[in-house]
């Protein structure tokens, strides 16, 4: 599988139901993320103080920044209502070759404050 701006970034194997996963792509720091079966990509530095969220707790769709419990939802980036002291992550659309499990994240696509096209 091979679209303009998609490159692969880590194979399903390597990441579990429920857990995060951190690369580097085009000099990014992206935590992925599996919740349900599907992949979600979004910055991995925490918009409040630089936290690394792929070494964060993620519950369902909300992964917690390890340094100061900023929330934020996989699926878009978006922070939480209740955390007032964080900004909104960017999110990268995911691309899942499900005949050879290959991820791929397209960088230059990258949105915030809304959903990225997510695609298993």
């Amino acid at each position: 599988m091979s679209e303009a701006g998609f490159r692969k970034v880590a194979n399903k194997k390597d990441l579990k139901e429920g857990g995060l996963l951190g690369i580097e792509l085009d000099g990014n720091r992206i935590v992925l993320a599996m919740v349900g079966g599907k992949v979600y990509a979004m910055d991995a530095v925490c918009s409040h103080q630089g936290g690394p969220l792929d070494q964060g707790e993620l519950e369902g769709n909300n992964l917690t920044c390890p340094w100061h419990h900023a929330v934020f939802d996989v699926r878009n980036g978006n922070v939480s209502e209740t955390t007032v002291w964080a900004m909104d992550q960017k999110s990268f659309p995911v691309k899942v070759d499900e005949s050879i499990g290959d991820i791929l994240v397209n960088t230059s696509r990258a949105t915030t404050a809304g959903a990225a096209a997510t695609t298993s």
